[in-house]
């Protein structure tokens, strides 16, 4: 009776789109005999696994057939058959995969996709099977971030963390043009103001432009303290953890940006421009040519090789010129100031890209999806495995100079272009340095990579939720919270600031502000305080 009773409640839930797994399947909090993981696996016998893996933009023939692919198969000893996402609903056919148990070894998951299925008690338990199949794993990923994947004291993944924490969202100016108007490089507000104002009335429009997911310009919200989505602020006396739309000065930073698009120094388009629609903008800015025009432009470090391309394709620079540091052409402003002596302070990215869990259901082999895991991630004299995967072979993809820098070698490094993606967990000692060949296959975007990374220790600031296990009232909100703050942005920026705090109150009750502020804030002070 109790079967058929917990029959029906499944197809009831299933019906209302409820994923209902843990309670179908696994009383107890998963710990049923029926899910143990095997701890004495013979792991001279490798089976052929099979790991669910994000969406790559490619046919899964090609997934399956990449060289990557291919040195994993053969440095691992595992034959793994790769199967991928849509583009599309990944979630919601994650779900349905689950629920149909389908056999995977291991699934590359999105930090929210991980965070709803632990919540769910989806995942395997997998603390205790580390120690045994994944000590180079213990070994070569920090406390810190296993605490990303760590529930109530258990883990339930392996994560990956960025390749490296990089300060990486500058405003980019055509120098060239400040040479010719005599513009000095700002340091403060007032002097960005004005040399928008020189530039726009140079040009004729508007100087700035950026695109439509940039509701914080970083080296602009830094002058009022604004740093991240998430970071500490003081409060009438007291220490707290905020979203930048509940920043106590954030009023201020989107007056700054109305009082620039009021004056004209702001490009109309910026809450329909694509990143590709602002990049060129901007390269037109070079030239004489008709057509939209930028002096300025808040981007990604990671747009400047396309940046560089566009000023080639329109004949500003010469190959030989691209294939060098643009220093004559392009400026980087890091972070305003308020004022000349104020302390420079700005937003440093990291975080984890995924997570690599194995559904509760495959638990018993668990261990031979870890040694797969774990045998990824050596890095020794004896086994460069991570280094293979990551850079290939020395002579052949990289080489390093007389400091033990590395260095790509073309054409062979660009099969390296997909090696992230294949990756499950990476091996933090030893990334970052392996990671700067890629940043130095073009000597401009090396260039500004290093500009913006000095003393980033000293001056970069972290966005807080980057470290956060799943909390559950902040991930369910989180979605709702970020995409009504960069509406209201846009809105602001051609309105002001005239219905501010009705905005706010709308994204702390309907759009789950407070219960996110208040659930970060106790991870957070249980943790570092």
């Amino acid at each position: 009776m109790k079967k058929i009773l917990s029959l029906i409640l499944c197809v009831a839930m299933l019906a209302s789109g409820i994923l209902a797994l843990s309670a179908c399947n696994r009383g107890n909090g998963g710990n049923d005999s029926e899910y143990e993981i095997n701890m004495e696996l013979d792991l001279s016998t490798k089976p052929e696994l099979k790991v669910l893996m994000p969406n790559s933009g490619k046919n899964i023939e090609a997934v399956n057939s990449n060289s990557n692919a291919t040195l994993i198969e053969q440095l691992t000893g595992y034959k793994v058959t790769y199967t991928q996402l849509p583009a599309a609903d990944s979630s919601k056919t994650l779900n349905t995969e689950l629920m149909d148990k389908k056999d995977y070894n291991a699934m590359k998951l999105t930090k929210d996709q991980f965070s709803d299925l632990v919540n769910q008690d989806l995942l395997v338990d997998i603390t205790d099977a580390l120690t045994v199949y994944g000590p180079d794993l213990l070994a070569n990923i920090s406390d810190e971030s296993w605490e990303v994947v760590t529930v109530d004291g258990r883990i339930y993944g392996v994560p990956e963390r960025a390749s490296s924490d990089n300060i990486e969202n500058p405003i980019v100016l055509n120098y060239d043009l400040m040479l010719e108007l005599n513009l000095d490089e700002p340091e403060t507000l007032d002097d960005f103001t004005n040399v928008l104002k020189a530039m726009t009335e140079h040009l004729g429009k508007p100087a700035l432009t950026f695109d439509k997911y940039t509701p914080l310009v970083y080296s602009i919200s830094a002058a009022f303290g604004i740093y991240s989505f998430w970071q500490e602020y003081e409060v009438d006396g007291k220490t707290e953890v905020r979203f930048y739309m509940n920043a106590p000065r954030y009023d201020e930073y989107v007056a700054y940006m109305h009082d620039l698009y009021s004056k004209g120094y702001i490009d109309v388009e910026v809450s329909t421009n694509t990143a590709a629609d602002a990049t060129t903008r901007f390269v037109n800015g070079f030239t004489s040519a008709q057509g939209a025009k930028a002096g300025a432009f808040a981007c990604s470090l990671w747009t400047v090789p396309a940046i560089v391309t566009g000023l080639q394709s329109n004949g500003v620079i010469s190959a030989t010129e691209a294939s060098d540091g643009l220093d004559n052409y392009l400026y980087y402003v890091r972070a305003l100031k308020e004022n000349a002596g104020d302390t420079e302070k700005v937003y440093r990215s990291s975080g984890y890209t995924y997570i690599t869990a194995i559904p509760y259901y495959m638990a018993e082999n668990a261990g031979y999806a870890i040694d797969w895991m774990n045998s990824k991630i050596k890095d020794t004299a004896e086994e460069d495995n991570f280094r293979q995967i990551v850079l290939g072979q020395e002579d052949v993809h990289w080489y390093q100079d007389t400091n033990g820098n590395y260095f790509p070698m073309d054409p062979a490094f660009a099969e390296k272009d997909d090696a992230s993606y294949y990756m499950t967990g990476s091996n933090e000692k030893k990334y970052t340095e392996y990671w700067k060949a890629r940043v130095r296959k073009q000597a401009e975007l090396f260039r500004a990579w290093s500009e913006l990374m000095t003393d980033a220790d000293k001056v970069g600031v972290y966005n807080i939720v980057d470290f956060t296990p799943p909390i559950e009232d902040y991930n369910s909100n989180r979605s709702a919270m970020e995409e009504y703050a960069q509406n209201q942005f846009y809105i602001m920026l051609k309105d002001g600031t005239g219905k501010l705090n009705d905005y706010i109150t709308q994204l702390n009750g309907n759009n789950g502000g407070t219960k996110a502020t208040q659930a970060i804030n106790e991870w957070y002070n249980n943790v570092y305080k």
